[in-house]
């Protein structure tokens, strides 16, 4: 992690783009899947018709960029790092749709996110420290 590149290639920043990329995809995928959903079609159980939206595509192009921005994020940090900081999204995606969908999060759910937020400390706190030394 020594000779890291900062500003825009900085890999916490690119890790935290990657997030935000997959954030915004699964909210798009969302959208665009409801607003093409034909359930007359014979197609309709593949998911397939979701294609036809345009925020399908723009989710799809995010997603590449998620992609794109986590190979540069495991050239520099480990993927024992990595990867568990990047499950944030597991946290994010259902309070978005819980603040911007209106859906629903069972009591069950919410202990599982309790659990998610927790281990995210866990594992964030040594990265802490680790950053404070370099």
């Amino acid at each position: 992690m020594q000779n890291r590149p900062s500003g825009f290639r900085n890999p916490w920043l690119q890790l935290t783009l990657s997030v935000a990329c997959v954030l915004v995809s699964e909210f798009l995928l969302k959208r665009g899947a409801t607003e093409v959903a034909n359930t007359d079609s014979a197609w309709s159980w593949t998911g397939v018709n979701g294609l036809a939206s345009p925020l399908v595509w723009w989710a799809i192009l995010l997603i590449i960029a998620s992609f794109i921005s986590w190979l540069y994020v495991l050239r520099y940090i480990p993927i024992t790092i990595a990867f568990p900081l990047s499950r944030v999204v597991d946290i994010l995606v259902p309070l978005g749709c819980w603040i911007f969908l209106g859906e629903l999060i069972s009591p069950l759910r919410w202990c599982g996110i309790a659990l998610v937020v927790i281990g995210l400390a866990l594992v964030a706190k040594p990265i802490a420290q680790i950053e404070e030394r370099l």
